[in-house]
């Protein structure tokens, strides 16, 4: 494994010139180029979909590619098509997860893959209705030899081959029986956003989407409020990996990791025995500038066929207060988040469930410079509570809080095979600085220090301690503690226009105590290696 990982060093170190690069080399270019006129559009994030569906009640904030399929072909202005590719490699070094359960070898060295994401948009307006569909390739190739095993088996956050994750029809009027509200019906598979993304997003980063099937209504007061109601059956990826072998059959594990990495095409399905539902009432300018939102989500989850679940039966109410960024001006953001219930992680104990209380908290105050460059701080805190223990116990308590469909690298960075940190028994305050060299580069910098809430409890996501998400807890003898280190990440984005962009990060994870020394919940053995560095480049073409 030495040269591997002198490799990935030598990876990360062609990171931080690549990002330096990007985010300062080219302000020297502007010397011998013509003036450059400022973007009049919202930049799109480097995620499918974003630059060509536009919003029924408040349309489009993102301009339309210059390269573009509806102009080339002189489609009417009724048809809306357009057709994005997302490709990124990344590379993984001195992995922080645990061994898979046997057979798959001890998790050692790094990873490295080369994700592609191939988006088809289709949209037809007919007066007041709309129908759509979206046709999405999500790919993970040239995985190292040892993914489908260990350390990041490739799943459904990586690869959903050639499927529908959109494929509705909805009712849209803006000014509904002449109320001045603007009203959306949306029925079908569809992918959701709401709120802060915390709970309910279709992710950005991640190279597959959450898609929801069912109804949601959406009333609008254009200045003063907005509502939002949805009742829904979760989307279930195909095919699905699991690290626990099928009927104990190891050589089942194997052939179904490759199915995966194969691209072997499997329609993707409705959980029937799932239901999610919920409502988030927005209010604008509440107080002064500050806007509010408070909801209530419900999930309500069973067994299927094909998906064995932890029975989760969750009321998840939250409030969240926001004042939106202004130059020359400070801003803040504070969100509570509870979570009621029962849930069960250990399927053998007479199928008894726990009782469920967790909470969540994220707040953070910002500033943003009227300078140029357009410099902005951000000091943020997120907690999110953990069990006393990480081991199932008939009639305890269950405190491990669970973010639902969220989005993480909202708060803690990136996801795809590094995804080192959820909401979920997380104690982490840390910092965030953003410019923007020049028009059409942004760099952002960002350190987080990170505590689980509980040192009791596990690291590595809600699931943890299910058997199919192996984690990380402390050892018996109590050396492990709480701390689980320091992480710093860099990101730098060229826009080339508005159909070409760019963009590279680098993320170094200074291992703690607890990542250091901490034992695996499925095979009781330390996670190996020194600091983990992750790295990533890709582009968006939107056309």
């Amino acid at each position: 494994m030495k040269p591997r990982k002198n490799h990935a060093k030598a990876t990360a170190h062609c990171a931080l010139k690549l990002i330096i690069s990007c985010g300062f080399a080219l302000i020297n270019s502007e010397i011998s180029q013509a003036a450059e006129p400022a973007p009049t559009y919202s930049r799109p994030s480097m995620a499918a979909y974003n630059a060509v569906m536009d919003d029924a009640l408040l349309g489009n904030n993102y301009e339309k590619p210059v390269w573009n399929l509806h102009d080339t072909l002189h489609l009417p202005d009724w048809l809306t098509v357009g057709l994005e590719n997302r490709v990124r490699y990344e590379s993984l070094s001195d992995t922080f997860k645990p061994s898979q359960p046997s057979p798959a070898p001890k998790a050692a060295g790094g990873n490295q893959q080369i994700e592609i994401q191939t988006d088809l948009w289709l949209q037809a307006k007919l007066g007041n209705f709309r129908f759509a569909t979206e046709f999405m390739d999500a790919r993970g190739l040239l995985s190292d030899h040892g993914t489908n095993n260990t350390p990041n088996p490739p799943n459904n956050t990586i690869v959903d081959t050639a499927d529908f994750i959109q494929g509705y029809v909805s009712w849209a009027d803006k000014n509904a029986f002449f109320s001045g509200r603007g009203v959306e019906i949306k029925a079908g598979r569809q992918t959701i956003d709401l709120g802060s993304r915390r709970l309910v997003s279709r992710p950005g980063f991640r190279n597959t989407a959450n898609s929801f099937t069912g109804l949601r209504i959406r009333v609008l007061d254009y200045k003063q409020w907005q509502f939002n109601a949805f009742g829904t059956l979760p989307v279930l990826r195909y095919p699905n990996y699991s690290s626990t072998p099928p009927n104990g059959n190891p050589n089942l594990l194997a052939a179904n990791a490759n199915l995966l990495i194969d691209g072997n095409q499997q329609w993707d399905l409705e959980d029937t025995q799932t239901f999610f539902s919920g409502g988030i009432l927005e209010g604008y300018n509440v107080i002064k500038n500050i806007n509010t939102e408070i909801y209530l989500y419900h999930l309500n989850e069973g067994d299927s066929t094909n998906n064995a679940t932890r029975n989760r039966k969750y009321f998840t109410p939250g409030l969240r207060l926001y004042i939106k960024p202004k130059k020359g001006a400070f801003d803040f953001v504070a969100e509570s988040m509870g979570q009621f219930g029962t849930v069960q992680y250990n399927a053998s104990v007479n199928n008894q469930q726990q009782n469920h209380q967790a909470w969540s908290e994220h707040i953070e105050a910002a500033y943003s410079f009227d300078l140029p460059m357009s410099p902005r701080f951000i000091l943020e805190y997120d907690w999110a509570s953990g069990s006393k223990s990480s081991k199932y116990s008939s009639g305890s308590t269950d405190g491990r809080f669970d973010a639902l469909y969220g989005d993480s690298m909202i708060d803690f960075g990136y996801t795809s095979i590094y995804s080192a940190f959820q909401r979920s028994n997380i104690n982490s305050p840390g910092y965030r600085f953003s410019f923007a060299p020049r028009s059409d580069v942004s760099v952002l910098l960002q350190q987080r220090f990170i505590w689980l809430a509980s040192a009791g409890d596990c690291w590595g996501g809600g699931s943890c301690s299910s058997g199919v998400s192996p984690g990380l807890v402390g050892n018996a003898n109590g050396t492990s503690g709480s701390y689980v280190g320091n992480q710093l990440s860099a990101t730098s984005r060229y826009n080339y226009n508005s159909s070409l962009n760019f963009d590279a990060g680098w993320v170094h994870l200074f291992k703690g105590q607890f990542a250091k020394t901490a034992v695996s919940t499925a095979t009781a053995t330390t996670t190996p290696g020194g600091d983990t560095d992750y790295f990533y480049v890709q582009s968006q073409f939107r056309f």
